[in-house]
């Protein structure tokens, strides 16, 4: 197949690893691959996969026709079957673009669904996302729709051997630097546990608009000297290779790509009970949960894993297997290809 794979408005971080690992593996499955992006991927046309071939485009918003006409006459040429769009932007130049001669398929990198409904198909995150997408769309319900979760590198028999742990332990937390991510609940779950008088070290690796307020809280709860801020973290792995426990707090998550790199590299995880989380891991068994935005409960479930070693182990290997088994290149990969060659399918009996 000949295929579209867009993103045209902000992605970066893990969006836009997951916009260049479909590249890839389509392109190394044998389909022509044509990424349509923004003008501001300039920067990052270095981790374009080999082979595929990129167009760039100013565009400035979901009604921008004169970018919907550039991106058409771009494609033009390329004569897609398929058009896959990684954001609502792409989705309504890519309509727009494509005039109906190829079907656009979102891929849902959040919770918010309804800018995403004049797609032609779906590729949710998770059953939580594809649930959404039905309750929303009313007007064409049978629309093809198919659950392909996030994708990570890595291999059946690498499990990482037991570390020794840091005396005191390391608690880590990483990502951007917003709200919804809830790192301000860390900041306070880290303070209940300074006043039970817990011995720990903390690192939130990141940057981001709420930098100021979460040092200046850490500063009020007297946690200048047990929580570093190194800023933006380059390679997460060498930052999971340095703390214990790693909590994922964030009050909304469709499918993160920071819990499947701790559970790649051994670290024992601490996640919020946020949707995308609670598909991702079974609680108790591959990971603990704690309410969605409650610091007493993130720092109960921190207690549990600092004082319980053998379940902090326990965890650690069995979140590692899950994500061999579910969300290995190798899994997800062949959902992806059974999906875009189904909506292929599904589109052409009707031209």
């Amino acid at each position: 197949m000949r295929i579209v794979n867009s993103v045209l408005g902000d992605a970066t971080g893990g969006r836009w690893q997951v916009v260049c690992n479909y590249s890839r593996l389509m392109s190394q499955c044998g389909h022509a691959v044509l990424m349509l992006l923004s003008e501001k991927h300039l920067p990052d046309l270095d981790k374009i996969p080999a082979g595929v071939s990129v167009e760039l485009i100013r565009n400035r918003g979901h009604y921008d026709y004169l970018a919907a006409w550039s991106a058409g006459r771009r494609l033009r040429d390329f004569a897609p079957d398929l058009a896959i769009a990684h954001c609502s932007r792409s989705v309504a130049l890519l309509k727009r673009a494509t005039r109906g001669l190829a079907p656009v398929v979102a891929v849902t990198h959040s919770n918010k669904v309804k800018r995403l409904l004049p797609a032609d198909a779906y590729l949710p995150l998770t059953s939580h996302i594809e649930q959404a997408i039905k309750r929303e769309d009313k007007v064409s319900p049978g629309k093809p729709c198919f659950i392909v979760p996030n994708m990570i590198a890595v291999e059946a028999s690498r499990l990482p051997p037991v570390r020794q742990r840091h005396h005191p332990l390391r608690i880590g937390a990483l990502g951007r630097f917003d709200k919804v991510k809830g790192f301000d609940v860390f900041v306070e779950a880290l303070g209940v546990l300074r006043a039970r008088r817990m011995p720990f070290e903390a690192v939130l690796g990141g940057c981001g608009i709420e930098q100021q307020r979460l040092t200046e809280r850490a500063r009020l709860l007297g946690l200048s000297d047990q929580l570093s801020l190194p800023g933006w973290i380059a390679q997460a792995d060498r930052f999971l290779a340095d703390v214990d426990i790693l909590v994922v707090p964030a009050r909304s998550d469709a499918f993160g790509l920071t819990p499947l790199q701790a559970a790649v590299a051994g670290v024992p995880l601490l996640l919020s009970t946020a949707s995308g989380h609670r598909e991702m891991f079974e609680g108790e068994a591959e990971a603990l949960f704690c309410e969605v935005g409650e610091p007493l409960s993130t720092a109960d479930q921190l207690t549990r894993l600092m004082k319980d070693p053998e379940l902090a182990e326990r965890l650690r290997q069995a979140a590692f297997r899950r994500t061999v088994s579910d969300y290995s290149e190798t899994a997800v990969s062949d959902k992806l290809f059974h999906a875009i060659e189904s909506i292929n399918k599904y589109y052409n009996k009707y031209n």
